[in-house]
């Protein structure tokens, strides 16, 4: 028997922003449903099941915040991703400890939105829905460990990119970036060997940036243009600081 198609529902008020995802998502084999205002996302939310709901924080009237509160309520088994234009970390920090999944800015790369709304499915299928009985298809004790892990990591992940959209160019140094993601997991109450785990990794990314752009760096000193350049700006502050001494 074929797998059932997942569904999402996106929630903006902005039409464009709901037929960019929707076109993208059915594209990638999704069924999709739309809504402007949150009124209309619980009426969907409430006549049938969704697997994720993309929400955006400012609607009309009823915020996507509000509609993440109902959602723990009443539509549990429905993961909710966040999708704002609203650049603030106590926000997204609001938004993960209410149980979203994701915190995305706007705007935003559909590749990086359909990443998110992949994991998201994926987590679920791991899980068992919340308040029925555990069975026999339900995970064992060694994939719920594994399934912990992935969803701390996907929100500490969430509030560090939250944090580089925030800082700016000079303050969005990598080491500055991670410490503030680790102060703000805390905040959230993610474990202490979850944030150390989700550190060591990031600290290898990061050497492994710095590797590769050292290296880019290296070839294109040893071009001949660079070589040019760097031996004309050799020859002009030669110049300018045996002026110098002579005045």
């Amino acid at each position: 028997m074929a797998c059932e198609k997942a569904r999402v529902l996106i929630v903006d008020d902005e039409q464009v922003v709901c037929d960019l995802l929707y076109d993208e998502l059915i594209e990638r084999g999704y069924l999709c449903a739309t809504a402007l205002n949150a009124s209309d996302a619980l009426t969907k939310l409430a006549a049938q099941s969704f697997d994720v709901a993309l929400l955006d924080i400012r609607l009309p009237g009823m915020s996507g915040m509000e509609v993440l509160a109902e959602m723990r309520s009443n539509h549990t088994n429905t993961a909710a991703i966040m999708i704002t234009g609203v650049n603030n970390i106590d926000t997204a920090v609001e938004a993960m400890k209410s149980g979203a999944s994701d915190y995305i800015l706007k705007p935003f790369d559909t590749d990086r939105v359909c990443i998110s709304v992949h994991k998201a499915i994926e987590n679920r299928k791991r899980s068992p829905k919340r308040g029925g009985p555990k069975t026999a298809l339900c995970v064992s004790s060694e994939e719920d460990g594994r399934q912990a892990t992935g969803k701390s990591s996907n929100q500490i992940d969430a509030i560090s990119r939250g944090i580089e959209a925030k800082l700016d160019l000079l303050d969005g140094r990598p080491e500055i970036v991670t410490q503030r993601t680790i102060d703000v997991a805390r905040q959230l109450g993610i474990a202490e060997a979850e944030i150390q785990r989700w550190a060591t990794a990031r600290a290898r990314l990061n050497s492994e940036k710095k590797g590769q752009i050292d290296s880019v760096l290296r070839k294109l000193r040893r071009s001949p243009l660079a070589q040019s350049i760097l031996g004309m700006t050799e020859v002009h502050l030669y110049t300018r600081k045996s002026s110098e001494s002579q005045n």
